[in-house]
């Protein structure tokens, strides 16, 4: 069964053998959204998050939140793939998002956050972005906005399913099939999306380097840019490529 017309996902098809996700467990949200991002990105199950665990080593620290955000970057480029760790607070997020989408690009964010007092230092737990909606109208509301993620502890640790995301949307008594397996509205993901961190995972870094070159500018003093992005709040990345 497809997906309905106003639905636009990193990949086409509904059958499940397109769509090779796992489950996490305590708090390993970092390293198995970055295998279930390139496990989407070739089409089978090819990467484990147990290794991606493993190879976090010390880095890995279930009591204290799980993997710092600059290890999903490390993961994703150890395996051969390309992204980067950036930030969208000071640009159109949804803009480069839905943008990346149509690229066939899935992108790890961060939802929620995690303070050190006052002040946000980052996410607080990481997921694939895979779908996003035009404007349609549904049988509870007259017009709504949707994204579609892989959350691999939704709804609840330890199971994950793709049938989760699926609902009879119109109110015809046919359920019809989404992408991912959780649905945030606009509105939610614009609430539990505060950190706009991203990373945008790409075929090879060349690929990743090559659009970054062409649509994404970095702002910040470059000493501090240097110094800071990689590790703490990733690149204040503005969006310079076509607007809709």
């Amino acid at each position: 069964m497809p997906f309905p017309s106003y639905v636009h996902s990193v990949i086409s098809s509904s059958d499940g053998a397109d769509w090779p996700i796992e489950a996490q467990g305590f708090n390993e949200c970092g390293c198995t959204a970055a295998s279930n991002a390139l496990n989407l990105m070739v089409r089978t199950l090819r990467f484990h998050k147990d290794d991606f665990v493993h190879w976090a080593g010390l880095l890995y620290q279930p009591k204290l939140g799980g993997t710092p955000s600059p290890v999903t970057t490390w993961l994703i480029q150890r395996n051969g793939f390309g992204t980067h760790f950036g930030n969208l607070r000071r640009t159109d997020y949804e803009l480069v998002l839905r943008a990346l989408i149509d690229r066939g690009i899935p992108v790890i964010i961060e939802l929620g956050e995690v303070k050190l007092g006052p002040l946000a230092v980052s996410g607080q737990h990481s997921v694939v972005l895979i779908g996003y909606s035009e404007p349609f109208c549904d049988s509870s509301s007259p017009a709504r906005e949707e994204y579609y993620l892989v959350d691999a502890q939704w709804p609840q640790l330890g199971s994950i399913s793709l049938s989760s995301n699926d609902r009879d949307a119109d109110g015809d008594g046919v359920v019809e099939v989404f992408p991912g397996n959780r649905t945030l509205t606009r509105q939610e993901l614009h609430d539990n999306y505060p950190m706009r961190t991203y990373f945008p995972v790409f075929p090879t870094q060349s690929d990743h380097d090559a659009w970054y070159r062409e649509h994404m500018r970095a702002e910040g003093i470059p000493l501090l840019r240097s110094l800071t992005g990689p590790l703490v709040t990733g690149s204040n990345d503005v969006w310079v490529g076509p607007m809709r």
